[in-house]
């Protein structure tokens, strides 16, 4: 088993982070620190720890899943330096070790996914497999059907203030009109996406909610109010992304 997988699936990490882990050396097999992102480990025999700490894989866990309707101004983090509200204040101790599936900036709300599966997590976050998220846009003034064109197309979302800036073409899978708001569909999870897309053709955002993610819908939950996934639930999200 890859590294990567072996400390995704101990709930420590994802894969991407777990990467970064091992590149920074911060990742020990046996004692001895690796440095091949490709490193193959034995899960029945070797050891693998992460700054001292022993990584274990779950035996017999049943994943579980939460959806989380996060309130504008809080923060998805665990601990703030700002002092700011987190998203973990809201929920009992027992979900405090479950990781955020995609997170939501400082005033956006809406549906918010946790797991304590850390494969799960890798697969609902990672581009490859395209799972797609909606939101209600709310702006300043109502979105034109060509400006809704134009997201479809793609928009470069770099800071128009920064000369070394990149290109970075970000887009909406899907755009529907509704009465006083826009309906977005993206299959990436890009920091502040809809609000680079919406800066880039000039449009400022009002309000910001999402309100399904991989086929789950946020429905009716209230704002700082969380449930568990129904089975149905947990098995519809877990074969969207092939597990």
């Amino acid at each position: 088993m890859r590294i990567n997988k072996y400390i995704s699936l101990s709930g420590f990490a994802s894969r991407r982070a777990a990467d970064e882990l091992v590149a920074d050396g911060r990742v020990q097999v046996n004692g001895e620190t690796i440095s091949d992102l490709g490193h193959q480990v034995d899960e029945t025999k070797d050891q693998v720890t992460v700054d001292g700490k022993l990584l274990k894989l779950p035996t017999n866990k049943k994943t579980k899943v939460i959806m989380f309707h996060k309130p504008a101004g809080c923060v998805c983090t665990k601990d703030d330096p700002q002092g700011r509200r987190t998203v973990y204040d809201y929920l009992p101790p027992g979900y405090h070790n479950f990781k955020y599936v995609g997170r939501l900036d400082l005033q956006s709300r809406g549906l918010l996914l946790f797991t304590d599966d850390g494969e799960l997590l890798y697969r609902l976050t990672h581009p490859s497999f395209e799972v797609p998220r909606s939101y209600y846009v709310w702006t300043t003034r109502p979105l034109s059907e060509s400006a809704a064109q134009r997201l479809v197309d793609g928009v470069d979302i770099r800071d128009p203030e920064d000369p070394d800036a990149q290109e970075e073409i970000a887009f909406a899978t899907d755009v529907y009109l509704e009465n006083g708001f826009a309906e977005l569909v993206l299959i990436e999870g890009k920091n502040r996406e809809i609000r680079r897309m919406m800066r880039a053709i000039g449009y400022e955002i009002r309000d910001l909610k999402r309100v399904s993610y991989c086929q789950i819908q946020l429905g009716d939950l209230p704002a700082g109010e969380f449930r568990e996934l129904t089975p149905n639930e947990l098995n519809k999200l877990r074969q969207a992304v092939h597990l």
